[in-house]
């Protein structure tokens, strides 16, 4: 037992006779060195040129397009009309939906009034992906070709459905469009961007590019209507995101990535809501990792490689705690022994041009240098919400289930 607690002794580690101190910064710049070298590969795949391969569609297909909202019914007004004014698309050839979740009874007046169909869930608070079930519900596997899903505040390029249709009648059951984020007002919501543009560079541009799936992220994507409706009933939890690709690569359907499909979201301009969003993140992300330990050697055993690749991918740590972490451990290594620090060093240097090479260059790209010096802080604040994800318990909230009618306007 003394044995035990002598790690807790600052002179135990610096004994060379146990090596404990070599052994421990092996195996720890072993498990950070992995998902590094893992980005690396994928930011140097980013750098291919991008080229649409889907030439145009001879037939146009009909296309249900489902706005999801929850209490924001301002913005999924002003983007449904937005919609309307801008798409290019035949209109014969789309219905819009909207999942009207806990919408104020005037915006709900207003939504009545749009060339829209409204689904009010059965539940006043409910997940995403519950109101998304309820839409589905409402139409036959038939009714459609294709759905395409977007958040209430999103707003879509005039051609997108034209481009959707292209890559649909090419064979493409999956796709996932080009995020961007329209208000680039603060640093928080620039970083935002920029980790944004950096995630579609390395998870979407370079795995497609690599003959991998690109990773969903919530909103801009397009589906099969009848393999969604198929699948919608078996997704399940509250990320929308993890559910479906989880589905999809369980019966190996492949999903694209069409960049020049641009889908325009907004971000949250301040830490305090930067901090909420990580704490919904890593919820979602404690659960996805328990399920990728599980089902990865049951995926290599079956020999579904593009499966086995993205829960790999959910077992890696997010890039501001792989930050967090190889800056702490290369300033504690130079603390303790100078001599193993310079390995740490390189690996900092390679983390941080694989971060460069993935970054675009655009409007982006030019205000992330001036908004830099606030990615400490939402470092600092990633650090604290994992903390709090760990030791702070959840507060359970007292939901009221309330029978509402659906409204097919």
């Amino acid at each position: 037992m003394n044995d035990f607690f002598s790690i807790f002794n600052p002179d135990w580690w610096m004994d060379e006779n146990n090596n404990a101190l070599q052994m421990a910064d092996a195996i720890l710049f072993l498990l950070l060195a992995i998902p590094v070298v893992y980005l690396f590969i994928y930011a140097l795949a980013s750098l291919s040129k991008y080229k649409n391969p889907y030439p145009p569609s001879a037939k146009q297909h009909k296309f249900l397009v489902l706005f999801t909202a929850l209490r924001n019914g301002k913005e999924v007004i002003e983007s449904v009309n937005y919609f309307l004014d801008s798409q290019l698309y035949p209109r014969e050839k789309y219905d819009i939906a909207v999942a009207a979740t806990q919408l104020p009874e005037e915006d709900l007046v207003t939504l009545l009034q749009m060339p829209v169909n409204i689904v009010v869930p059965d539940k006043e608070h409910c997940t995403k992906i519950y109101a998304i079930q309820q839409v589905m519900e409402r139409y036959s596997p038939q009714e459609y070709d294709a759905v395409v899903i977007f958040n209430a505040d999103n707003k879509v390029v005039p051609n997108a459905l034209e481009l959707f249709n292209n890559a649909y009648y090419s064979g493409c059951d999956a796709i996932q469009a080009h995020r961007m984020t329209e208000n680039l007002t603060s640093s928080v919501a620039i970083l935002g961007a920029a980790s944004e543009e950096i995630n579609n560079r390395l998870f979407r541009k370079a795995h497609t590019s690599l003959g991998f799936s690109a990773a969903l992220i919530g909103s801009g994507m397009m589906f099969d209507f009848e393999m969604f409706h198929r699948i919608a009933p078996r997704l399940s939890g509250s990320d929308l995101t993890k559910a479906t690709e989880m589905e999809l690569l369980k019966e190996n359907i492949y999903t694209e990535y069409m960049e020049e499909i641009v889908c325009y979201c907004k971000k949250t301009e301040d830490t305090s809501g930067y901090s909420k969003e990580r704490r919904r993140w890593l919820s979602a992300q404690y659960r996805s990792t328990m399920l990728a330990i599980i089902q990865f050697p049951i995926a290599f055993l079956q020999g579904k490689w593009d499966l086995c690749e993205k829960l790999f991918q959910w077992l890696l740590p997010s890039r501001l705690l792989l930050i967090a972490y190889i800056v702490l451990f290369t300033v504690a290594m130079t603390l303790l022994d100078w001599s193993l620090s310079l390995k740490w060093y390189a690996l900092l240097a390679l983390l941080i041009i694989t971060f460069l090479m993935a970054l675009p260059e655009g409007e982006v790209n030019k205000k992330f240098q001036k908004a830099f010096w606030a990615l400490p802080g939402l470092i600092i604040t990633s650090v604290f919400s994992h903390i709090a994800g760990i030791f702070i318990p959840k507060r359970k909230k007292k939901t009221r289930t309330e029978k509402k009618s659906s409204v097919r306007a």
